[in-house]
């Protein structure tokens, strides 16, 4: 039986796709066709069944292959709680872990998008992130890294900046392949490719969604379809995602920097920096022009 080498464990809509599809750019490194198995969310995984199924994600890799997958559920407390610790008994003490983490008001906004767009959340961003906290508990970084790091040493961790990440993204997959302990290859990553937008993206509703959201699907079928198939079924058979909501509130942009402010500081720390890794200054700023009022 075979376990993952490596994990990338989110964060949610902070570039984990774009990171997967330029890894898979290496012929040294092997990822199932399943972005998103999320096995290490449940104790089934634990189980001689749950264990099965998950080496058999890792099956069609070659013996000089490292091994990996990417599910932004492992970074998702506390919704998910338990996960570096089932990683550590399933996968052993020598896994790797990636990290990308993207500032977090741009992150929640996206977040919201992605959740309203398959009809999770209500249509206005200001009431969704004061009603669920998954908003701002996700963007709490420090938090969220900060398990893996207790279970694997921070060593085995690397944390990306979503920003860094793409404004460099062959020097990034070149550095994390090195983490990897795999020969680089940066020339194979064509950094003008975009994978994962939410503009004009499909999404999960009407009759299908209970077939695509089904375990039976996910565990059974989903990671034997080949990305390029199932990207063709999906835009031909699912509808688009709707426009954009309005953009948050100043109130809520506020509320969002004011709930990540200390663990944002905490991962500069973490991270060993000079200084913070936002500027949230600048990020509200940003924000002045294009927010609206809030609906009370």
């Amino acid at each position: 039986m075979r376990a993952a080498d490596f994990l990338i464990i989110g964060a949610m809509k902070a570039g984990t796709t774009t990171l997967y599809q330029d890894l898979l750019t290496n012929p040294a490194i092997f990822m199932p066709h399943e972005k998103e198995p999320e096995s290490l969310t449940r104790d089934d995984v634990l189980s001689e069944r749950g264990r099965r199924f998950y080496d058999r994600l890792f099956t069609p890799a070659r013996p000089d292959q490292i091994v990996g997958e990417a599910s932004t559920g492992y970074t998702k407390l506390p919704d998910f709680p338990g996960v570096p610790a089932r990683a550590l008994k399933v996968c052993g003490a020598n896994l790797r872990c990636i990290y990308l983490v993207r500032e977090p008001v741009s992150r929640v906004i996206s977040h919201h998008h992605h959740n309203f767009g398959n009809g999770v959340v209500e249509r206005d961003i200001n009431y969704a992130v004061r009603t669920h906290p998954r908003f701002i508990n996700w963007s709490k970084y420090a938090m969220q890294v900060r398990p893996w790091i207790e279970s694997f040493g921070r060593e085995r961790v690397e944390i990306v900046i979503f920003e860094e990440f793409i404004k460099d993204r062959t020097g990034t997959i070149e550095r994390l392949s090195r983490f990897l302990g795999v020969e680089p290859r940066p020339e194979l990553v064509n950094p003008d490719a975009m994978f994962n937008k939410s503009d004009n993206k499909t999404v999960t509703r009407g009759p299908l969604k209970p077939i695509v959201e089904s375990r039976f699907y996910r565990e059974r079928i989903k990671p034997l379809i080949p990305i390029g198939f199932k990207t063709k079924m999906r835009d031909a058979l699912l509808p688009k995602a709707p426009p954009r909501p309005e953009p948050p509130s100043l109130e809520t942009v506020d509320r969002i920097i004011d709930g990540v402010r200390e663990d944002s500081e905490q991962l500069r720390q973490l991270l060993g920096r000079d200084r913070p890794i936002w500027d949230f200054d600048t990020v509200r700023a940003k924000f002045v022009e294009l927010a609206v009022p809030a609906n009370e």
